[in-house]
Formats: structure tokens, sequence, C-alpha cells
């Protein structure tokens, strides 16, 4: 089957759509998690661990990864309890058990060193494999990431709330979706599309899989959620993006964040949102190549 295209072009970031040339699926077992990641890349460059947000997928890096693949070798993989990953083992859906499951499946990797790239959630567990696992991480990018302050900022959790509340009764529709796409992620509301919504809608049936997913939402808002206290233990060159239009984690958070890392550099994107690899994948992915190919 092709794979399907975006609003503007290249591969689908949506499951289910086809995947392009060249990348490969496969599941591999850590930490009580059967995690599902696709694979790519042939050059000789540092290879790239990719983590996305909630509550979404591998796919969404595709149309960085065309780009990115010319030098580097990638994986990116989809959480626990998300898309075709397993669910954690047992009820914990705290970041702390994310952490665990994370810090396992990056022992598993071949790779002895690698560079490792999250966005939103994916961010802050980024940054707590670069804390855990120093040894490992050759460099590490924060995209608009989510834990970078003491406490969630309270406009995004009023963003998820009406969206999340109807959830304890019923999975969300296509109108639910496309209002919380369309406010709380895209910038451009084109991208907030049919492929979109209907993958969420369909990750978000199955019940056991919906109340994992609101149970991660609700975990966001503990202590341990948060790694600004640990911003300042990081030890690999980091840099941290933003995208401008981001409604759920300001630039000037995310700025502030970058100058607690040691040495960190910070950079905006201007038309993006929370999703930039998405809205903005070209200038996303010439972030990424200029930091990464850096000598």
């Amino acid at each position: 089957m092709a794979a399907a295209t975006g609003p503007e072009g290249g591969p689908a970031t949506t499951p289910g759509a086809g995947l392009p040339p060249g990348v490969v699926e496969r599941f591999v077992d850590a930490g009580g998690v059967r995690f599902r990641m696709l694979s790519g890349g042939a050059g000789s460059a540092a290879p790239v661990l990719l983590l996305h947000g909630w509550p979404t997928w591998a796919e969404v890096w595709l149309r960085v990864v065309g780009k990115l693949g010319a030098r580097h070798p990638w994986i990116a993989v989809d959480l626990p309890c998300q898309n075709r990953s397993s669910l954690l083992p047992g009820t914990d859906r705290t970041l702390t058990a994310y952490r665990r499951a994370i810090d396992a499946f990056v022992d598993s990797l071949e790779f002895p060193r690698f560079a490792i790239v999250g966005n939103s959630m994916g961010g802050t567990l980024a940054a707590m494999a670069a804390v855990d696992r120093p040894e490992r991480i050759s460099r590490l990018v924060l995209l608009d990431a989510a834990g970078l302050t003491p406490k969630l900022p309270s406009r995004t959790a009023r963003m998820y709330l009406p969206f999340l509340i109807p959830c304890f009764f019923r999975a969300p529709g296509p109108g639910s979706v496309r209002k919380l796409l369309s406010k709380a992620v895209f910038y451009d509301p084109r991208f907030a599309d049919a492929m979109w919504v209907s993958s969420m809608v369909a990750g978000w049936r199955p019940k056991d899989r919906r109340r994992a997913l609101m149970a991660t939402a609700f975990a966001l808002r503990r202590p341990d959620a948060s790694v600004a206290s640990a911003l300042g233990q990081i030890r690999v060159p980091s840099l941290v993006i933003s995208g401008r239009e981001d409604v759920q984690f300001s630039w000037q958070s995310a700025e502030q964040a970058s100058r607690r890392i040691p040495g960190a550099e910070f950079s905006a994107l201007e038309g993006a949102g929370h999703f930039p690899m998405v809205e903005k994948p070209v200038e996303t992915a010439d972030l990424l190549s200029k930091f990464l190919d850096r000598p």
C-alpha cells in the first residue's frame, strides 16, 4: 500500500496510512512492555532515538526523519500505553513508571551511544533518560517538552479537562478530538485533518487504552512529571526548541528552562504550535541536523 501524504505533502504523520520506503516496523520487549518502533536511516553519523508526546505515535516523526536519515540511523518508538506498544505492567501510569520503562528500552538498544529527541511528554522522558543514562546519551533535544516547569501550567490543564472528563463515560468522538487538536495542539487548523481525527478516535476507543491514556494525562500534574529541578544535572550537549505559537507550554518558559541546562542552546520556530515536527518539519529537521551534526 502506498503511503498517504499530509496537508503539505510528504509522508502522513498518522498510523495506518502506510509507511514510506525504507522505514521498518518491529517490536522489542523491555521493562515489561512490548514496544513497537519504526526505524530507518542509512547514515554513519550518531543514531537518534525519537520519543513522541501524549497521546500520539511514532509516525509523528516521519516527515523529519526523511532528512535526518540521510546521515543518522534513527528509531521512533510508540510510548507504552499508546498506539501499538503494550500497556505498562500493573496499574501504575505515573511518569515514574514511564521513566522505568524508557530506561529499560534504552538499555535494550544495540547502539552504545545515541542522541535522544523528545516532544511534549516524550521530552520529559528524554530529559529523564539524559539524567539516568548519561553514558548512553550523546546529545539531547527537547521539542516543546512538558515537565520543564515545576507544575503543569494551569492553562494547559484547562484546555484538556473538557476533553478528558467526558472520557470517563464514553470514548471521544470526531468533534471533540478535532476541537482539542485545533485549540491545544496545532497552530494551523489544516493539520487537524480527517486522518489525525480518525487516528485519535480509534486510539481512544478501546476501554483499557482509554483508561490508561486518561490516567497518564492526570499523572502529568504530579510532582514526578516535572524535570525542572533536574535540569542542572544534564551534562550532555542540549538543544531546547519551542514552537512560537505553542499554547500549552510557552516559548518563554522553554527558553528559561534552557538556561538551567549547562551550555544548552535555545531556538523558537515561527508558525508552529505544540508539534513543530508535524507543522514545520523542514525547519525542525534543519535545526536538528545542524545541532546533531556539529562536531
